[in-house]
């Protein structure tokens, strides 16, 4: 009898970037499930519903079935929208997620949702097994963009189908045969759109081990420019016992990103010598000088929420307008510049002259909208409506003799 397949050698690892703020990005390693998440929403609701989608998973029997992984994939979908909808501030959440289970029949079940991918990587030659959800990824398919020119294409990163975007999810479900000895990878957007393929075999062809491989894999996506959050997921399939789950990898990048401040003399909470007891308040007699102090203190108190306020507003705000250049682009943030301070980011070109948009549709421009998957909802509407090719161009198939 064939010994069961497992995986006897796992890495992961996930680097927030040079740009973004926070990690949206959220990974799953519990034998036989692995998976990588990428949220999106803005204010942190992305990695929320990262997180939903992982929790999802997590929660999968010890030896769950193939089918199972698809049920709790579409589970996290209503979960992620029953969270959006209870919660004003994560209104328009979604992820892609990409998960894959090593069956106790020997095969590798797969299921897909987004432009996260999965790669198989035999003998030194790296497969995609993912197809993208993209609005680029649909044009490759058809004929309309080569693969170079879809890269540097300004909806590359627009994706079609997420969990979270309807009620009804749209995933792709496969399975495909695994042997001893491949390796399985799984990574977000922030290494594949950063990086292209080619690199990715390059990290992984010098037979290193897997840890080594996530770990040039973000170094990689970050002398790239780390424009996004990276994350990887290594698992190599072989015979026996699974391999324990190993800690994230570590990435330090080669230059810092943030200078770290000193560490305080005293720490918070610590009383010196000459602090009062504990219980005791020490009574301090108002002055002119300190009544006017105060007021103060509570005009810069209230100034701070005031932009506190407008900050998290216009993170979860968008607006497309057209720019001066008479093309459409979808802004993140208040179309508004008080005192000539900009509110918004410089925008993502849609590709589509703003002439057609006012001709065929123009309640859309100056229209806003809130959180990012309604955003990226929006932007993928006027994408398909006005910048699509008129005619497709179909592969020429030669027929067999």
């Amino acid at each position: 009898m064939t010994p069961p397949l497992s995986w006897v050698e796992l890495a992961r690892a996930t680097d927030v970037g040079r740009v973004r703020a926070h990690n949206e990005d959220r990974h799953l390693v519990r034998p036989p499930v692995i998976a990588v998440a990428d949220g999106m929403g803005g204010a942190k609701a992305g990695e929320v519903a990262a997180g939903i989608a992982v929790t999802a998973l997590d929660d999968l029997p010890a030896h769950p079935r193939p089918g199972d992984l698809r049920r709790a994939v579409e589970r996290a979908n209503s979960d992620i929208r029953r969270s959006a909808a209870g919660d004003a501030g994560r209104a328009g959440m979604g992820t892609t997620v990409t998960a894959c289970m090593l069956g106790d029949d020997g095969r590798l079940y797969v299921v897909h949702v987004g432009d996260s991918r999965a790669y198989l990587v035999r003998d030194g030659e790296l497969r995609r097994l993912t197809d993208d959800h993209s609005v680029v990824a649909e044009l490759v398919r058809g004929g309309a963009l080569t693969e170079e020119q879809a890269h540097q294409h300004p909806q590359r990163n627009v994706i079609t189908r997420a969990l979270g975007a309807s009620e009804k999810l749209s995933s792709d479900a496969f399975q495909v045969g695994v042997e001893p000895g491949d390796v399985i990878l799984l990574c977000t957007d922030g290494v594949s759109a950063a990086i292209g393929d080619d690199a990715i075999s390059a990290a992984l062809a010098d037979g290193a081990g897997l840890e080594d491989a996530a770990r040039a894999l973000l170094a990689a996506a970050d002398e790239s420019g780390g424009e996004d959050n990276a994350t990887v997921v290594l698992a190599r399939v072989g015979e026996g016992e699974d391999a324990p789950v190993p800690p994230a990898t570590e990435f330090t990048p080669a230059m810092p990103r943030v200078a770290t401040l000193p560490r305080p003399m005293v720490e918070p909470g610590a009383r010196s010598a000459r602090s009062p007891e504990p219980g005791r308040v020490l009574e301090q007699v108002p002055t002119a000088r300190s009544r006017i102090l105060l007021a103060g203190a509570a005009l810069l108190v209230v100034g701070l929420v005031a932009v506190g306020a407008i900050a998290w507003t216009a993170s979860r705000s968008h607006v497309v307008q057209a720019d001066d250049a008479g093309q459409v682009r979808l802004y993140a943030g208040l179309p508004y510049a008080p005192l000539g301070i900009a509110l918004s980011d410089s925008g993502r070109p849609l590709g589509i002259p703003a002439s057609v948009v006012q001709a065929e549709d123009p309640q859309a421009l100056d229209q806003g909208v809130q959180g990012e998957g309604e955003a990226v909802a929006l932007a993928t509407r006027l994408i398909w409506r006005h910048g699509m090719p008129q005619q497709w161009q179909v592969p020429r198939v030669e027929a067999r003799r």
